[in-house]
């Protein structure tokens, strides 16, 4: 089983991917359309085009949100093709698990599994652009506390992640919401910024271009100026401000409400703004919060219910754009991408042995190679021997490139944080049953998954959280009456 899932203990920022960075490419240095549109499900991609791409245009931009349970091979791999063909450059903005009300703050589980994803997909442009997470200085949408130094650990982290797997990823952010005060549930842009860079100095070095939301505020209702702050162009003031290195911006979300605006003085506001971010040399892309707002964000929405474009829609499609020539994804962009995999393969006739004295001495060799140690462990009433998959290196490696278990039933995935893993069966030579375990109580069972080698394989994971798998050769489950709520003890 090839899992896609590598969390990192300590993750240490390199200064080398400064030098790799050097390979994305400017967006401004080609043909640009800045014109884009955020959508909220890549099943709007078709509708996003038509808009984007109008009046002259070609090659706009899409930004959409990618939750951690919507990691689906073949769904984004078709999102991707249909950017290509329709000429659009997606902006994905990951995200953490919605609870209730509430976003989770992110964990390096988030960012490894991300990573590995997104590489998995054939993007139609070089520049592989990213967003890290979405206005983290309101609580609910980082796990109810305002935290910029976990954030900021976090950008940190995520650039030497993704760079690792792509020198191709584009990293944008922070994304914060300008308009928020200093309260108890939100902190103000110039406070958030100012205490990421407190916590570390060269913070902004570890973004290759900054995303803004830069509404017109407050009540999104005010004309388009262009040193205000909060406004269309925030950005100037944080420049300024914050020292902010000189890298592209990518207004990501803006926008009017449409109930607060005449008519007339919304296409006239669309025209200014245009005019503004047009000029701005500094300026990639535009894309207006939300082609369809449905009954979410009806005020802000781009289209109607009924499909046809709203004021704000119409103004948008009658600017007149340019044709943008992005450079195309490398026709080697497939060696890019992480060669993880764990493989499970056995005899279900294979005697469980308890660990014996030779498995202690075995183990120190083991640490020393830096391969799983063996241990021993009881699931419900059955025990096994198994190896343990601990350390980053052991998670990328698996039980790949064995014909046989050799001596072990399985192997056992620990994680220190809880999240949603996606497993595949690329390169794996017998099925498997995969066991998903929390607390040390199983919760779910995956069983008799097919090796599929194909080049875009079904993935599988828990509907929950987890932070344990054990892997077991196809039919033991069933075979020995594994149920949802055995108990795991190590």
């Amino acid at each position: 089983m090839k899992i896609r899932s590598v969390i990192l203990f300590t993750i240490t920022f390199l200064l080398s991917t400064y030098a790799r960075a050097h390979a994305l490419y400017d967006p401004n240095s080609v043909p640009n359309n800045k014109m884009g549109v955020h959508i909220l499900h890549p099943s709007e991609v078709e509708t996003a085009a038509k808009l984007v791409n109008s009046s002259g245009g070609d090659w706009g931009y899409v930004t959409v949100p990618i939750q951690p349970v919507d990691r689906d091979l073949f769904k984004w791999q078709e999102f991707m093709k249909k950017c290509s063909k329709l000429h659009l450059i997606p902006i994905i903005r990951i995200t953490t698990i919605p609870t209730g009300g509430t976003w989770d703050s992110a964990q390096a589980t988030d960012l490894v599994d991300f990573a590995n994803f997104l590489n998995e997909l054939e993007w139609p442009t070089e520049n592989r652009y990213i967003i890290l997470f979405n206005e983290v200085n309101q609580s609910r949408e980082w796990g109810g506390i305002v935290d910029p130094r976990k954030y900021t650990d976090i950008v940190k982290n995520a650039r030497t992640i993704f760079k690792e797997r792509s020198e191709h990823f584009f990293l944008l952010g922070p994304s914060l919401d300008d308009a928020l005060p200093d309260s108890a549930t939100s902190m103000s842009a110039k406070r958030y910024l100012t205490a990421m860079y407190a916590h570390d100095n060269s913070v902004w070095s570890y973004f290759d271009g900054f995303s803004t939301h830069s509404y017109s505020n407050p009540g999104f209702a005010q004309p388009p100026r262009k040193n205000t702050f909060p406004g269309i162009t925030s950005y100037n003031y944080l420049f300024t401000q914050y020292k902010l290195a000189a890298k592209p911006i990518f207004i990501t979300e803006t926008g009017w409400d449409q109930t607060k605006v005449s008519e007339p003085k919304l296409r006239e506001y669309w025209n200014t703004a245009w005019g503004i971010w047009g000029s701005d040399q500094r300026v990639v892309a535009i894309t207006p919060f939300v082609l369809n707002g449905g009954e979410t964000f009806p005020t802000l929405s781009l289209t109607r219910s009924n499909g046809d474009l709203s004021v704000s829609g119409q103004a948008i499609k009658e600017i007149i754009k340019i044709k943008g020539e992005p450079k195309p994804a490398p026709s080697d962009s497939k060696d890019d991408k992480t060669k993880n995999s764990s493989h499970l393969s056995g005899d279900l006739a294979h005697s469980y042995k308890k660990v014996r004295a030779l498995h202690k001495l075995e183990n120190i060799f083991r640490v020393i190679m830096g391969l799983p140690i063996k241990s021993l462990i009881t699931l419900g009433a059955h025990e096994l021997v198994v190896e343990m998959a601990q350390t980053p290196a052991q998670w990328e490696k698996g039980l790949s490139g064995r014909n046989t278990l050799q001596g072990i039933d399985g192997m056992l995935f620990i994680f220190p944080h809880y999240h949603i893993p996606l497993f595949w069966m690329k390169d794996t030579y017998l099925p498997l049953d995969m066991i998903w375990i929390k607390d040390n109580q199983i919760v779910e069972l995956t069983e008799n998954v097919q090796p599929n080698d194909s080049t875009t394989p079904p993935t599988y994971s828990p509907s929950q959280t987890i932070d344990t798998v054990l892997e077991v050769p196809a039919g033991w489950s069933k075979a020995n009456n594994i149920q949802i709520g055995d108990q795991l003890s190590i």
